[in-house]
């Protein structure tokens, strides 16, 4: 398990009080310079598999917000959402479904990968 989930999970547990029995997807932050889109973001490969396998769940993606990975956004997307807009989204590596989700404020939460620039602000947990 890498730093960045092992702390991201953990970061998660307090803030929910409980175990999460959801899907859940950890991102370091990346900076401007070291980002697929030359902006900050996050970066996230959600296997399709697992999405269609639980179509009633959620799916927590974790972001941290430093290098410290002290501190994390935490979005709670529900996998019917993921599935209803599969087609806007970058799918051709590996049957995933890539997210580079954008850390700056003009864009928040933004798919800035896939076509459909498809916004997850309103699913995260503040």
């Amino acid at each position: 398990m890498s730093d960045t989930r092992r702390k991201g999970i953990a970061y998660l547990k307090r803030k929910l009080q409980y175990e999460p029995t959801d899907l859940v997807s950890t991102s370091r932050f990346f900076p401007s310079e070291n980002s697929w889109t030359g902006k900050e973001t996050w970066w996230f490969n959600l296997p399709i598999k697992k999405i269609r396998a639980n179509t009633k769940s959620h799916y927590y993606l974790l972001g941290a917000q430093n290098e410290k990975k002290s501190s994390f956004i935490i979005v709670k997307v529900p996998n019917k959402f993921l599935i209803d807009h599969m087609k806007k989204f970058e799918t051709r590596y590996n049957n995933m479904v890539i997210l580079h989700l954008a850390a700056y404020h003009r864009n928040w939460l933004v798919d800035e990968r896939g076509k459909g620039r498809v916004d997850f602000a309103r699913f995260e947990l503040k």
